[in-house]
């Protein structure tokens, strides 16, 4: 019937390829699966429709049977009154009332066959639509999935491109080298305290020679007075 050839070639295609592509599969599944629900829709019309033409040849039918058992009395009535021309005309209408029952009854049989097989097509048009939405939500997580790993190996590979732990090896050099330059600091601060205690030293033993020497000079001049 050719309802679902687009949501048929649709859940026939790649969902990779899918992908690759602009459109958004996910909207074009809905789209599609829209689009049967939509036909799916105008056929249950019909098939509404056919089942009210059924039910319409069915009640006319039920009139006629009424018009014929009216008429058939109405020509017992004339008959008894002894009105022949009334009788037959009565017959005449109850006659043309039997024909067309009788053309009725041969449309109703038609027309029941053929709502019994609209309505069989709109149970397998149903049960391949629910399907369809079944195969729709299944390349729908397809697809999330498949976007999500490609986003994922994309994130990846752009990481490959700067691995960031390149950056905290350089970062650690710096930060080695630094602590070396502090150590070597210290080293030297060190360094200039003994410096400067050896300079003491060496103040302390100049100053203690100065004194001695003047020890020595006073000491001569209190020898050379006393003589």
């Amino acid at each position: 019937m050719g309802l679902f050839s687009k949501v048929k070639d649709l859940l026939q295609a790649n969902i990779m390829d899918m992908v690759n592509k602009s459109e958004d599969p996910e909207k074009m599944l809905n789209l599609y699966v829209e689009r049967a629900m939509e036909e799916v829709r105008n056929f249950q019309i019909q098939v509404n429709r056919a089942v009210a033409d059924k039910i319409q040849l069915e009640e006319r039918i039920q009139d006629l049977n009424k018009e014929i058992e009216l008429r058939a009395g109405q020509a017992t009535l004339a008959v008894q009154q002894g009105k022949d021309d009334l009788a037959r005309t009565a017959l005449t209408y109850k006659k043309q009332a039997e024909a067309s029952r009788t053309d009725y009854e041969k449309q109703l049989l038609e027309q029941g066959k053929a709502v019994e097989d609209l309505q069989e097509n709109m149970r397998v048009l149903t049960e391949k639509l629910e399907k369809a939405k079944m195969e729709r939500n299944n390349l729908v997580m397809r697809q999330r999935r498949a976007q999500t790993m490609k986003n994922a190996n994309e994130a990846i590979s752009g990481l490959s491109s700067h691995d960031p732990l390149a950056d905290i090896d350089r970062m650690k050099d710096r930060v080695e080298r630094m602590e070396a330059e502090a150590k070597a600091s210290r080293t030297m601060v060190s360094t200039n305290t003994i410096e400067d205690q050896f300079a003491e030293l060496e103040k302390s033993k100049a100053n203690a020679e100065v004194e001695d020497e003047l020890a020595m000079l006073k000491a001569g001049l209190k020898v050379g007075l006393e003589k």
